[in-house]
């Protein structure tokens, strides 16, 4: 019996009832011995009882089993024949015993059916049952296919001729085929060549390898539509000599990955609102435009396109109108330049387009005025017929910078400084107006710090009446003293102000010094004058403006109608609504309203005569040439005429000589300021030529 079934011989089940039924036997003959001799007759013969015991044992349990029963049965035998000390005393003399030729005789006849009972056994371990074998086997491949057919992926298993050997039911629903018409039949034979060859050559690649191969795959589906796959290839060994039996592929469709991927990158780099790319993949794709220009040695142009008084649009008309209207600009820039150039939203209403292969700055300029004339064209968004006004701002490579990132710099640069002139058009960037930005980044840097510590100032031009030349009240004007003792000017600090949020708590100080200032004159026996405070437009815009007001005007203490207010024409006239209650509500807290810059804007005076003003402003820009200018004088009298006809006074801003001083007197203009007065002063130095220019006229 070979060693590898010793443990099977010793401790198997079946083993293990064959030393039971071995013992009970060799038991059961001892005993039935013992009962019986008396009734035996002829001399005693016990070693024949056990030959049974011996058989089973061996027959059952095998070699070892019989050898323990055939030594156990010779020992209980020669002990039942005789006296046991007695024969052992004579052990010397054993061969003359009488019994000796019966044990010889046992022994070698359990020796024989424990050599007969070991094969028997060996043959019982070592060789199962042909229908053990069969069941297994048909177990084994039912579970193999319900694993293969029941995988979301297509499997294939293929020989080293590249013949079919097995398909998954995934695979063949997917080709349309039985296994009969694939099983066996090489890929050559059942792909087109193209696809056939790529399956080869992947699976003569992993073979080679000898390692797992993963590839992504396109391939036509049934239905006629490509599909993509994550394809899996490793070679199929033998596992007792690991050598190739052939390759198994597998197929997993990945297409629903792919697809989502592709729109979550494609929402990742497109405007969701207009389906132009973000501002990400402008930087990307131009790049890579300019890359093309410098390998070509060309020229690119950056266009920088804002719309000027859009969030009024968007808050008067509607989101979905403004949605709609930025939706019909991004389609006629698309349609108005080459396909090879790039048009992309860079945020709000700010859009760029990347024009390749510029000629010359005329067809640069002539491409730009086309696109102009295109986007003021008007917009319908359902009831409402809309007007852009945009600004476009303009940058050359290589003149205007190397990279894409600068060019894009340099041409908002550009548009923002057209766009402050107040008339939309286009704008080349100039080095000027790089310099203009980096100072207003200067002037940021600083604001913050110069509000905080209080570096501020309010000077103040006397307002006077023009028939008695008598001073009525003042305007009050910031001002920003440097560390180098120069004075920086409102137009230089104001706008950037605006743009970075900081206007509104610069707008606040300005009126509580005003009102501080009032209290101080008044406390050293300064007549009462009424002092006028300018608001920028954004200010005014706040939403808490009116509290902010009331509350510096009550803590004040001062007659809230010495608080004159000079708001703008263009900045009431934007969102003439809601500036409508804003100032009705200022006019109940008891203010004095002064429409400022009047005749700049494109007032509506039908709405106009509704708001509640007490004066009107009239733009210096009529009144500094009205003695040299009939036109400028036509103006002039024009705005006038129409102050007394609303019934509210009228100031001239910006007189600087006696002959216009005379003019606007015999017009009747109620009030006037400027350089033939007096320039605007500190608050003490007002003072001193308050009381001067008083004796004065008196």
């Amino acid at each position: 019996m070979h060693l590898k079934h010793l443990k099977s011989c010793l401790t198997s089940r079946r083993a293990l009832d064959a030393w039971l039924v071995a013992g009970i036997a060799l038991f059961v003959a001892g005993a039935l011995f013992i009962i019986l001799q008396p009734y035996l007759a002829g001399p005693p013969a016990p070693f024949l009882w056990f030959v049974p015991a011996i058989a089973v044992a061996a027959l059952f349990g095998g070699y070892l089993p019989g050898i323990a029963a055939s030594l156990l049965g010779g020992t209980a035998g020669w002990w039942l024949s005789g006296d046991l000390g007695a024969q052992i005393a004579q052990l010397p003399q054993l061969p003359q015993l009488p019994q000796l030729p019966q044990l010889l005789l046992l022994l070698a006849f359990g020796l024989v059916a424990s050599a007969l009972g070991g094969i028997l056994q060996s043959r019982r371990i070592a060789v199962p049952q042909r229908p053990e074998i069969e069941e297994e086997l048909l177990r084994t491949k039912s579970h193999l296919h319900s694993l293969l057919d029941n995988s979301p992926a297509l499997v294939s298993i293929k020989d080293l001729e590249g013949r079919l050997v097995m398909a998954n039911r995934g695979l063949l629903d997917t080709l349309g085929k039985t296994p009969e018409s694939v099983v066996g039949r090489n890929v050559y034979e059942l792909f087109p060549r193209d696809m056939a060859d790529r399956f080869w050559h992947g699976d003569q690649r992993a073979l080679r390898d000898g390692a797992l191969l993963q590839q992504v795959e396109e391939r036509l589906h049934k239905d006629g539509k490509s599909r993509t796959y994550l394809t899996t290839r490793f070679p199929i060994t033998h596992l007792d000599t690991a050598q190739p039996l052939g390759v198994c592929a597998m197929w997993t469709d990945i297409t629903a990955q792919k697809d989502a991927e592709e729109k979550l990158v494609h929402a990742a780099q497109h405007d969701v609102l207009t389906g132009l790319p973000n501002r990400a993949l402008v930087y990307e794709f131009g790049e890579l435009l300019l890359g093309a220009a410098r390998r070509s040695d060309g020229k690119l142009a950056v266009l920088f396109f804002d719309l000027e008084r859009f969030k009024s649009l968007n808050d008067a008309y509607g989101r979905e109108a403004g949605d709609s209207m930025l939706q019909e600009i991004a389609r006629r820039l698309r349609r108005n330049v080459r396909g090879s150039d790039l048009v992309g939203r860079m945020g709000s209403d700010e859009f760029v387009v990347v024009l390749s292969d510029v000629q010359s700055g005329q067809d640069l300029a002539n491409s730009a005025a086309h696109l102009l004339e295109v986007l003021r064209q008007p917009y319908q968004t359902g009831e409402f017929d809309l007007r852009a006004s945009p600004s476009i701002g303009i940058s050359l490579y290589p003149d205007d910078g190397d990279d894409i990132d600068t060019l894009i710099r340099h041409a908002d640069a550009a548009m923002r400084h057209v766009r402050d002139s107040g008339q939309a058009g286009y704008q080349f960037f100039m080095p000027a107006l790089q310099n203009n930005i980096q100072r207003a980044i200067a002037i940021e840097q600083k604001l913050q710090q110069g509000i905080e510590q209080n570096e501020f100032e309010l000077y103040y031009q006397p307002v006077v009446d023009t028939r008695t030349r008598r001073i009525v009240g003042a305007e009050a004007l910031i001002r920003w003293p440097q560390t180098d003792g120069e004075v920086m000017m409102p137009h230089e600090f104001i706008h950037v102000a605006e743009a970075n949020g900081a206007i509104n708590q610069l707008g606040a100080w300005v009126i509580q010094e005003a009102c501080r200032q009032m209290r101080q004159w008044q406390a050293q026996g300064l007549p009462v004058l009424r002092i006028a405070v300018n608001v920028s437009p954004v200010q005014f815009r706040a939403r808490n403006f009116y509290q902010s007001v009331a509350d510096v005007v009550r803590s004040s203490g001062i007659d809230p109608s010495w608080l004159e207010l000079e708001v703008t024409e263009s900045a009431v006239m934007k969102q003439v609504d809601e500036a409508g209650q804003t100032l009705v509500r200022l006019k109940d807290l008891g203010l004095q309203i002064a429409l400022d810059d009047f005749g700049t804007g494109y007032s509506s005076l039908s709405r106009l005569a509704h708001l509640p003003f007490d004066k009107l402003k009239v733009d210096q820009s009529f009144i500094r040439n009205i003695d040299t200018d009939s036109r400028s004088l036509a103006i002039a009298e024009t705005v006038i005429a129409l102050g007394k006809r609303l019934g509210v006074k009228v100031v001239a801003e910006g007189i600087e000589t006696e002959a216009a001083f005379a003019l606007l007197r015999k017009c009747k203009c109620d009030l006037g300021q400027g350089y033939l007065l007096s320039r605007p002063m500190p608050a003490a130095q007002f003072q001193r030529w308050h009381r001067q220019h008083s004796l004065a006229v008196g």
